[in-house]
């Protein structure tokens, strides 16, 4: 089979200039019909809203494809081409709306010279009903002649039947209790009719004609019997009727998995299972029906962007679509015959033509042309000259940026707001905000179109705003927002990052970003020291050490004082109330925990307070160094490894609530369709078991929603350890690691800054990271890449992926922290830590 692809010939995006809010699409609202008045192509018939537009495309661009453009007086519900009235030559056009229908002549003027041709459409017939309708079906109901009558079936699943404006008489199904598809077989003059029990029922026009007497009497002793019945078993989407033989015609009907074609005496051609979801369908024939040879084609588009086309039951070719298609019809143009019109969700009218991908032609001239080394290598000179100016030119306008706009970021003391503590009912105490303030100068305002503020927290830090945008910039703009803890999860990041997105007066797009750090008093409090900690880390200076009070200024001296002693102070943080003890030597400091990821957020905050003391007293000639041993490398990476583990197992835990809520969600939906099918019988059967699985469901539905959230909060907390202690392995490696390249590869690959509140998917992220950095930099062997490889047809949080991730992510780190000696022995090497890491 060949590859086909769908070219693009013609679309209607172009001509969307405003957007209808009220503008829903089905494929009811659009159809291709040929008219008198425009012989040589055919017409696009297009409802949007109350809006009618018809279109006529054209192989010139330049010339406008929209003929015509009205605006009705209600929602158009369906349209509908043919003959209503006897003494109309040509085609007319039925709007079907929610209580009325309308029948419109389509006219053409000619005009000057200088003039084009007027397209206009006359009213001819316009007539209201008492029952709202759902959709409408037309043909020569009873055999006749002169002109096309109309059927206009209601919301309750009555059939009204019309001629021009005349009533002609109503039947009404008691087991219809949501309409479906209704269709006409002009040559044996049938109805077909979608019932609620999923039963397609074949009714002739007189039989509808004898119901309604039978209503109208209410003789109960008479039975409606159909000419024939089919029961589907899933409900029918849409319905098609195609005159395929001398003898008879085809009924094709899509089903929510299966594609039926009968014949019009209830003979079943064929039927197609499908394993994807259908959306809509057409079907056409290639040739005439009276010629032996004619073939009918089904077209089948899919809800993953895909077109299927159907011989009987074989597939004889596919292709994608550039959107999800609600509608499929063809349509033959001046300039293309046999087009492939699709209408997508959002509105666009897209006519494609069928091609191959690539295009191969066997007619093609091969190139054998010789090239002149100097020559290309002189081209090539001017391309990096081309490519240095533009990047000078973006250099050049960051600059100009930050001349134009000067921006300063502060935190506010951190303090107690009961306004916003009263959202969160979990909460006992007064909740802690700090402010935020941004300072915005501008010298010249004009130069600024918009400005957009962004601000980035890593859960369980929130700010009150996440986005601010501003139209109009004064000379100075003063913008504060609010930032707090709103969970219970471990802090994995300190700070908030602040994203400002300039457009200035030319359009341009230019993007700064800030960085501020939060008050260390806004998620942690003093207590009593804790001498005895399992976890150290050593901080080392060429200076003698500052007494902690002047480090931390966050804390008033007032509320420090009572809980220093021996220059050792402890923090408990707000959300864990997991404690880490800082102690203060003659020439280095010792951060200490119970647990290892605990030291990292103090770890930053500490060395950004000392950096900034140093600053603020003037000394320039200090060193901050962070002190490590193998000891406290084989410590974090072993927590380092367990906290991937454990992160993929929550997520594994989450994915499957997900699956089994997907699974619970279908089944409701199901069960609700069986209690349709039970309460639309005659008479209505026992539904009380379906009602009891479907309360049963809706219960179930509601503990599962309720355990992803909950599932999704340890996922997040799972995450924040993860980024604790991959933050602690940057530091380790800045120290240890003298090849910067090393250093920076590691911290790309472990990627922690993507690691947030709505995005947890790290694992996939650093697979293929790691196995680049293992394969490629630290040079494997074969043996070993091959080993390593990772198993493609799994998913990463596969038992095998994973053993293999944590495999990969143990020796990378192996191998980066080889050389780092011991200081006690001053000779010895780190050692392997072993496979300790328990996968799933």
């Amino acid at each position: 089979m060949s590859i086909f692809k769908v070219k693009q010939w013609w679309s209607n995006e172009k001509s969307q200039s405003e957007e209808y809010e009220d503008g829903i699409q089905n494929e009811n609202c659009i159809i291709v019909d040929k008219f008198n008045s425009h012989n040589d192509s055919d017409l696009i018939i297009l409802g949007q809203s109350c809006i009618l537009k018809i279109y006529k495309p054209r192989v010139d661009q330049n010339e406008s494809h929209t003929i015509l453009e009205s605006r009705l007086d209600d929602i158009v519900l369906q349209i509908k081409t043919g003959k209503f009235s006897a003494n109309c030559a040509d085609r007319q056009i039925l709007i079907l709306h929610p209580n009325s229908y309308a029948i419109y002549e389509l006219d053409k003027q000619g005009g000057h010279s200088d003039v084009g041709d007027q397209n206009f459409i006359a009213p001819v017939i316009k007539h209201s009903f008492t029952r709202r309708a759902h959709s409408t079906t037309c043909g020569p109901f009873g055999n006749s002649k002169s002109r096309d009558l109309i059927c206009i079936q209601a919301l309750d699943g009555t059939l009204s039947l019309f001629d021009q404006d005349t009533f002609l008489f109503m039947c009404i199904f008691n087991d219809i209790i949501i309409p479906g598809p209704i269709s006409y077989v002009a040559y044996s003059d049938l109805f077909i009719i979608c019932k609620s029990t999923w039963i397609l029922e074949i009714y002739s026009y007189q039989q509808l004609c004898e119901f309604s007497e039978l209503s109208i009497r209410q003789n109960k002793n008479n039975t409606r019997i159909p000419q024939w019945t089919y029961n589907a078993g899933e409900e029918i989407m849409s319905m098609q009727v195609i005159r395929t033989s001398t003898n008879f015609a085809s009924i094709v009907a899509l089903g929510e998995r299966h594609l039926y074609c009968f014949q019009d005496n209830g003979l079943m051609k064929y039927m197609i299972r499908f394993d994807f979801i259908p959306i809509c369908f057409h079907a056409y024939l290639i040739g005439w029906y009276y010629e032996p040879n004619s073939r009918l084609l089904v077209m089948v588009a899919s809800e993953d962007f895909k077109l299927y086309l159907y011989e009987a039951t074989t597939l004889l070719w596919s292709c994608d679509l550039a959107h999800k298609a609600i509608s499929l019809s063809r349509c033959f143009l001046s300039s293309l015959s046999g087009g492939l019109l699709t209408l997508s969700t959002n509105g666009i009218v897209n006519v494609s033509y069928l091609g191959t991908e690539p295009n191969l032609n066997p007619n093609a001239i091969p190139i054998n042309e010789v090239f002149d080394p100097k020559q290309v290598q002189v081209e090539l000179e001017m391309v990096e000259d081309s490519l240095q100016k533009v990047l000078d030119a973006k250099e050049a306008l960051n600059e100009d940026t930050e001349d134009i706009i000067k921006i300063k970021v502060d935190c506010g003391k951190p303090s107690k707001n009961l306004a916003l503590q009263l959202t969160f009912e979990n909460s006992f105490t007064p909740l802690q905000t700090c402010s935020v303030i941004v300072i915005i100068t501008c010298e010249d305002p004009k130069l600024v179109q918009s400005l957009q503020i962004t601000y980035d927290c890593i859960p369980p830090l929130s700010s009150s705003e996440t986005t601010i945008c501003l139209d109009n910039i004064n000379g100075t703009e003063i913008i504060e927002t609010s930032v707090f803890l709103s969970g219970d999860t471990d802090i994995s990041d300190i700070g908030i990052n602040i994203k400002f997105t300039v457009i200035d007066n030319m359009g341009k797009v230019r993007v700064l970003s800030e960085r501020q750090i939060i008050p260390l008093n806004l998620y942690c409090f003093p207590l009593e020291a804790v001498e005895e900690n399992s976890y150290q880390m050593t901080i080392e200076t060429n200076q003698r050490k500052i007494d902690l009070i002047e480090i931390f200024t966050d804390f008033n001296k007032e509320e420090l004082e009572g809980f220093i002693s021996k220059d050792m102070l402890t923090f408990a943080y707000r959300t864990s109330h997991k404690t880490v003890t800082i102690k203060a030597y003659d020439h280095m400091y010792r951060i200490e925990a119970n647990e290892v990821s605990e030291i990292a957020p103090i770890l930053d905050h500490f060395l950004h307070k000392l950096e900034d003391y140093y600053n603020r007293i003037g000394l320039t000639e200090f060193e901050i160094k962070v002190a490590i041993n193998g000891e406290i490398i084989r410590q974090i990476m072993h927590k380092f490894l367990k906290s991937v583990e454990s992160h993929a197992k929550e997520r594994i835990k989450l994915k499957e609530l997900e699956e089994e809520l997907n699974v619970l969600q279908r089944q409701f939906t199901l069960v609700q369709k069986r209690l349709l099918v039970q309460y639309g019988s005659l008479p209505p059967s026992d539904c009380d078991p379906l009602e009891f699985l479907m309360n049963d469901t809706h219960e179930r539905i509601k503990t599962v929603a309720y355990e992803i959230i909950q599932s999704k909060t340890c996922v997040v907390s799972a995450g924040n350890t993860l980024r604790m202690i991959g933050s602690l392995i940057i530091h380790v490696l800045k120290e240890a690691v003298t090849d910067n390249l090393k250093v920076k590869l590691i911290e790309e690959m472990l990627s922690l800054e993507t690691l947030n509140g709505h995005f947890q998917e790290w694992e996939e992220a650093v697979a293929q990271v790691s196995s680049y950095i293992l394969n490629k930099i630290l040079k494997k062997s074969e043996k070993d890449k091959e080993k390593l490889a990772p198993v493609t047809d799994q998913d990463i949080l596969s038992q095998t992926n994973l053993k293999k991730l944590l495999k990969q992510l143990r020796i990378i780190l192996e191998k980066v922290f080889f050389n780092v000696r011991e200081p006690s022995t001053g000779d010895g090497n780190i050692t392997r830590i072993e496979e300790f890491v328990e996968v799933i």
